[in-house]
């Protein structure tokens, strides 16, 4: 077996840190030393892989979104109706929030969803919210904007109930889909189909994870 480089267990290390950091405090109180600190390595070697704290966030965020839209898309495949595709979307966060408490640190002591996953909610619901609306089963005129509206009702929501260390009962989470899906237009058995869907929880690993190990599996490699 080929021993990585030090220069990439090194730089993993620092990405678990970030993490781990992630988990427990808001990043506006991290500092470059703290990482440092929690990765083992001396703040001259953080700066031999980062410019700033907010450039290793960034690289964490990049890496941890690539997980999770891989994660999303094994279940949206399994829906071809594009409004339960959009169902199963705002579920799995809802489920991130009842099932997955590390990911929930991870995303709602954040103040937005694009502080935690590249493009935000926005990048992933965009697409289908366009779609829905070239499927001609909806009524709205701009997917953006859309979108836009149903993340920034969406996520103080879940922040609100991670504040307060509640889940999020299923009805609750059926009754947000189906405002989400009235907001498009969409009406009927439809809609109320799409709504009720149960979306199950996926294996997601909990946090911290190894960027290393998870880009050596991608690859291929044992």
């Amino acid at each position: 077996m080929v021993t990585p480089p030090k220069r990439v267990l090194t730089q993993d290390r620092l990405r678990s840190a970030v993490q781990n950091l992630l988990l427990e405090t808001d990043w506006t109180e991290i500092t470059v030393q703290d990482v440092s600190a929690s990765a083992g390595v001396s703040i001259g070697t953080f700066y031999n892989y980062y410019d700033s704290k907010d450039e290793a966030l960034a690289d964490v965020r990049t890496c941890l979104s690539a997980l999770i839209q891989k994660d999303l898309n094994s279940l949206l495949l399994t829906q071809s109706r594009v409004e339960c595709r959009i169902s199963l979307l705002l579920k799995y966060f809802v489920n991130i929030l009842n099932a997955k408490p590390t990911w929930a640190n991870y995303f709602y002591r954040a103040e937005n969803f694009s502080e935690r996953m590249d493009g935000g909610l926005m990048a992933l619901l965009e697409p289908l919210v366009l779609e829905e609306m070239l499927s001609n089963k909806g009524r709205v005129h701009n997917a953006k904007i859309t979108a836009s509206f149903i993340e920034n009702g969406f996520f103080p929501l879940l922040k609100q109930y991670h504040a307060n260390g509640m889940a999020l009962p299923d009805g609750e989470a059926s009754q947000i889909v189906l405002l989400a899906l009235s907001s498009m237009g969409l009406s009927g058995d439809q809609l109320e189909q799409a709504s009720s869907l149960v979306c199950p929880v996926t294996p997601l690993a909990a946090l911290p994870q190894s960027i290393f190990e998870l880009e050596k599996a991608q690859a291929g490699h044992v």
